[in-house]
């Protein structure tokens, strides 16, 4: 064991006095069947704490739309949902009732809602689709990326719509659910600035936002679904302190908390005395995103030497208490494209035989720290394991509001940070290897893979061999090095209902549709 990795170790376990449990595969902790719909008391009010702040609430604008939409879920309505399944997640009907798959693949038909309303009193239909679509798309969208395959609207009617796709993209409908790019802005407000101003259809209208403090929202009860905000007011509240969002849930400050290491160990305890603890392993993993085209990054055999320099095994056990299991490759357990069978060894020796052959021994690094446990220990063990290799590395430190807008706009080598990963793999490369994490030039093969395994049907056997292709050829390739699989931590109160619907994939799906409080 290193000496930093031992010093870390230390500092975490004192802080915790205990171990992680079991795995963060699956679920942990689920509450009892409670139906929250009947137990709520719909004049009560519940606070979230989270560890980083917004940056807008513009779903097609924002710059970190995936970060953000944490905030806009409850302003904002998409065609389809995702809820938690039998088989894990799964799509569920919002504003879109259904939709049909023409079998050539290149066509969505949706029935829509015609029961909706905007905040703004304005209409939803099928226009209204239309225009979203446009917008989601056009120049100034920070989420046209994962709507690239989708050419055109066709509006058949006020409830009817056809996507009209350039080639079969099966994972289309995943990218309208799970993401910002889905979410309907009201007409009357496509051409307004919506980073403080919402303009939804979202169970909750907006009382006050500010970033990086209180989020507050309170029922708007004009809303298609009666059952969908159980509560009369909810706060989201940015805290970047763990031990302060754990100490806040236990003095009734905070009714729910995201929680990172030490306190998402510790927090499993708290079962005894009735709170929710719900552990669930995602697809998204800590890592460190590599800038391509910085030298000496633009260099394969560099990448390589990185990913081979990283003790995972070590990290998961000792640094994350066996909380978040190791993770070699895009696609974690769990998950369409992973492959038991892809290897990345801890090589330290090899990595510095690379870089040395790569003429990049001595070069300096700027890699972004993100100032959130388990990120800021995480990129001082990064920084030492890549020094060990012949690097200089310098950590810029940065709060987690600043750092992923920070690393998009360029210029860093690398930022230690999750490895953002999505419910299906073509989103996964779409949004992290392919665009808007990489800020690097997507390699040449990697986008002709990524293309015809996308084009592959839902659930075939033949998409899951071609995704295993490229978590094998990004194992050898690498343009991200992912470490350890994120694992979401959510922790309530005993008072809370509903807390199974908060988390249906990983962090960045978090939302507050049928949680309430007993009164």
């Amino acid at each position: 064991m290193s000496g930093l990795l031992l010093a870390l170790l230390l500092v975490v376990a004192a802080a915790c006095g205990g171990d992680g449990g079991d795995g963060a595969g699956g679920a942990v902790g689920d509450e009892a069947e409670v139906d929250p719909v009947e137990a709520a008391d719909r004049s009560g009010s519940l606070t979230f704490a989270m560890s980083y702040g917004f940056n807008s609430l513009d779903p097609h604008r924002s710059p970190n739309a995936l970060g953000d939409a944490l905030w806009m879920r409850p302003l904002y309505d998409r065609l389809l949902g995702v809820a938690n399944g039998p088989d894990g997640a799964e799509l569920v009907p919002q504003l879109a009732t259904s939709y049909e798959v023409s079998d050539d693949g290149r066509t969505i038909t949706f029935e829509l809602r015609d029961d909706v309303t905007f905040h703004d009193g304005a209409r939803f239909d099928a226009s209204v689709v239309e225009a979203n679509i446009e917008r989601a798309k056009g120049p100034e969208s920070t989420v046209a990326s994962t709507l690239e395959n989708l050419e055109r609207v066709e509006v058949v009617d006020p409830t009817h719509v056809v996507f009209h796709l350039a080639e079969p993209d099966p994972a289309l409908l995943w990218s309208l659910a799970v993401g910002t790019a889905g979410m309907m802005v009201s007409p009357e407000a496509l051409d307004r600035d919506l980073s403080s101003e919402p303009a939804g259809s979202g169970p909750f209208t907006l009382v006050s936002a500010s970033r990086d403090a209180d989020v507050v929202y309170e029922r708007w009860d004009d809303y298609w679904d009666p059952d969908a905000a159980l509560v009369q007011e909810l706060t989201i509240t940015t805290v970047p302190d763990v031990n302060a969002r754990y100490n806040g849930l236990r003095t009734d400050e905070y009714d729910a908390a995201y929680l990172t290491l030490p306190q998402a160990a510790e927090a499993e305890q708290l079962q005894s005395e009735g709170y929710h603890y719900r552990r669930q392993g995602g697809p998204s993993s800590y890592g460190i995103l590599l800038n391509t085209d910085e030298p000496p990054l633009d260099d394969v055999r560099v990448r390589r030497a990185i990913s081979l320099a990283v003790n995972r095994e070590e990290i998961s056990e000792e640094l994350l208490s066996g909380v978040n299991p190791p993770s070699n490759q895009p696609f974690n357990e769990g998950y369409v494209g992973h492959d038991d069978g892809v290897e990345v060894p801890y090589d330290p020796e090899e990595a510095q035989r690379l870089v040395d052959e790569a003429g990049a021994t001595g070069t300096r690094l700027e890699v972004i720290q993100q100032m959130t446990p388990p990120q800021d220990s995480l990129a001082q063990v990064v920084q030492q394991a890549l020094e060990d290799i012949g690097f200089e590395v310098e950590l810029t430190p940065l709060s987690s509001t600043e750092a992923r807008p920070a690393w998009r706009r360029g210029g860093h080598h690398a930022m230690v940070t999750p490895v953002v990963g999505q419910a299906d793999p073509s989103q996964t490369l779409a949004v992290t290897y392919l665009g808007g994490d990489n800020v690097g030039t997507p390699p040449e093969e990697l986008v002709a893979m990524a293309d015809e395994a996308r084009a592959l049907p839902l659930g075939s056997a033949e998409r899951e061999e071609a995704y295993q292709e490229i978590s094998a050829w990004l194992a050898e390739n690498p343009v991200h090095v992912p470490i350890a699989q994120f694992t979401t931590v959510i922790v309530s109160r005993p008072e809370v209902v509903g807390t199974d619907n908060i988390v249906s994939i990983d962090i960045a799906n978090l939302e507050f549709r049928r949680v309430g409080v007993t009164e």
